[in-house]
């Protein structure tokens, strides 16, 4: 039975593992060890202050030399008992590369990047705010031309709204916006402008016009708020004086603390490294609702849900409350996608194609012999798409859920676990029924790696190589974003335990994939637009679908198939089995417990100190 040789291979590999191991030709991926390319050395070299030591930054190179050399080393000689892992270890060493050359080549994060922090407030009478130096950088006065400005009271309607100045006064009247944000030189990375552009300085309020639109609409409607509230009983009355007095913290914008101590740069450097959307930075993704501090009322700052829309056009959506973030990420997207995956895994591990891949000589269990070839590939590319986008569900909000509630990470990281920096994973489908191919990849396909696809063509722009929003923009994003898309999945073949893998058919699979992009982007503009525009909407949704399925369908081999000569599938990914529980699937195998001993971590002693730790 198909169920027996998945057992088998299981305990195969394994076995194969472990010789390796101790014959030396194989390293366990071991942990901190393996992070130290991905995290440790980029992570210590942007803690120290080089914007005014030009050798310093020069000596980046040498960061990214010995990375680059490490995580080959990585990609060519470690794996795991994992298979999971396995995978996994050259999909982290090649990111690794990736990502120390959008920090150190492509970009330069203590000139350009800043993010949202959090700090306390000290309460004082006088009508200058205070604040608690926990960045070691001093905060900004509300100015005028250069001249502090004194408060002034409006009344509205019997609550009294403060204001700190005439100038803020009217700028209250037309948007009720203040903000002290501002951004270090205009950076504008991954066609990703930054999300503001412009420079202003720390010190003067900004405009109505550098304030986006979501946000000015939330002050007016927080400001009519208050107005209506202000009708009632005067024990009813609001005062924003009163208000911002009793707010303890403030968000402010946080550009890199280089007169702060050790920690505090280490802080800045370590979010910057782990955060690969960079959510709560001003080089968010783009596709990603707006990160920047919410706005001001006089000194009253509204709180983080006034910060912009919440959700993006492309369906990203995110949410400030602790009670909603739990109940959407574990009921709408963990519990199903544990059931899907789990449902797939009961069906998978019975076809051998998941196990060996295409190439294995095993006989098909009678509901799959029966099956016609084109019933059959269909059904096998079904099954690979739907494990795969229900593992990466699964994966990335049971990992959402961790950081905001799981001990001790909400302790130790802070603000960054907050639900606001947590938004999902997946954009919404709806854009692959608008544009396509362009809209799964561009859009609704999860964006964990966008920020360092785009880096080299937002460089090449920068650098006035390629002009920008032009077709050889275009091409050359695409071109950059899908050769690291199959670097990444080369490097995660070659590193799994199978001798059969063929890492070389992932970067064939994403080359077509933007072939296809392309393609359909071409035919629709200028072959059959004029006929396209005559069609009503659902049928141009329609025929978007169906060009995506029938392109998948017919490229998607190069990847899926050597999934299963990785032995990828052979990863259990639930631990109690409701399916098998129930008894559902093709299987005999009815284990409703599916964590084996060779599934958890364990620790492996080198022969020196640095390769000892928890290989996973």
């Amino acid at each position: 039975m198909a169920q027996d040789i998945a057992i088998a291979y299981r305990e195969l590999y394994r076995a194969k593992f472990r010789d390796e191991v101790i014959a030396g030709t194989k390293e366990p991926f071991l942990l901190p060890l393996h992070l130290l390319g991905v995290w440790f050395l980029p992570t210590l070299y942007l803690a120290i202050p080089h914007k005014n030591r030009p050798w310093l930054y020069r000596a980046r190179w040498v960061v990214l030399t010995t990375v680059v050399v490490f995580n080959f080393h990585m990609i060519l000689n470690v794996s795991s008992h994992n298979f999971v892992s396995a995978y996994a270890v050259g999909l982290v060493a090649a990111w690794g590369i990736v990502w120390n050359l959008t920090l150190l080549v492509w970009t330069k994060p203590q000139w350009e990047a800043k993010r949202v922090e959090i700090r306390r407030k000290i309460k004082q009478d006088d009508a200058d705010s205070q604040y608690e130096k926990l960045d070691g950088t001093a905060p900004a006065s509300t100015q005028e031309n250069g001249r502090t400005t004194k408060s002034t009271s409006h009344q509205t309607n019997g609550g009294l709204i403060k204001k700190s100045s005439k100038a803020e006064s009217d700028f209250v009247r037309v948007s009720g916006i203040e903000s002290d944000a501002h951004v270090a030189n205009g950076a504008d990375v991954n066609g990703l402008k930054g999300r503001q552009n412009g420079k202003t300085t720390a010190d003067a309020p900004v405009s109505s016009s550098d304030t986006p639109e979501e946000s000015r609409k939330a002050l007016q409607e927080f400001v009519k708020s208050l107005e209506q509230h202000g009708d009632s009983t005067p024990s009813e009355e609001v005062d924003l004086h009163k208000l911002a007095a009793n707010q303890e913290f403030e968000y402010y914008w946080q550009e890199y603390p280089e007169n702060a101590s050790f920690w505090v740069r280490l802080d800045w450097a370590f979010d910057i490294v782990s955060t690969l959307r960079l959510t709560g930075w001003n080089w968010a993704i783009p596709c990603l609702p707006p990160y920047e501090p919410p706005p001001k009322i006089g000194n009253y700052q509204l709180p983080l849900s006034s910060v912009g829309a919440h959700r993006t056009k492309q369906g990203y959506t995110r949410t400030s409350s602790y009670k909603k973030f739990f109940l959407t990420r574990f009921f709408l997207h963990v519990v199903p996608s544990y059931l899907i995956v789990d449902f797939c895994a009961v069906h998978m591990t019975a076809d051998p194609y998941f196990i060996l891949g295409p190439e294995h000589a095993q006989p098909l269990p009678a509901h799959l012999a029966s099956l016609s070839p084109l019933a059959l590939s269909l059904r096998r590319a079904a099954f690979s798409f739907a494990a795969v986008v229900a593992a990466l569900q699964l994966a990335l909000g049971a990992g959402a859920l961790a950081l905001a509630f799981l001990p001790p990470l909400p302790q130790v990281l802070g603000f960054r676990a907050h639900p606001w920096h947590l938004p999902y994973g997946f954009g919404s489908p709806a854009q692959v029924l608008d544009r396509g191919l362009a809209g799964f990849w561009g859009a609704w396909w999860h964006q964990t790696f966008r920020f360092g696809f785009a880096a080299p063509t937002a460089w090449l722009v920068r650098r006035g190589y390629v002009e920008p929003k032009t077709p050889r923009a275009r091409v050359a994003a695409a071109a950059a974003a899908f050769a690291l898309s199959g670097f990444l999945h080369a490097s995660a073949s070659y590193g799994t335990m199978p001798d059969g893998s063929r890492w070389w058919l992932p970067p064939l699979f994403f080359l077509l994939a933007g072939v296809g992009t392309t393609l359909q982007s071409w035919l629709s503009r200028a072959v059959f637009r004029s006929w396209i525009e005559r069609m009503p909407r659902w049928a141009r949704r329609l025929g978007n679908l169906a060009f995506v399925l029938v392109w998948m369908w017919m490229t998607s081999w190069a990847l899926v198939d050597d999934f299963g000569r990785c032995g990828l599938w052979l990863y259990e990914p639930v631990p109690v089995s409701v399916m098998r529980a129930l008894g559902l699937g093709p299987t005999p195998d009815r284990r409703v417990w599916r964590l084996e001993r060779d599934f958890w971590p364990r620790w492996y002693w080198g022969k020196h100190w640095w390769d000892t730790g928890i290989g996973i």
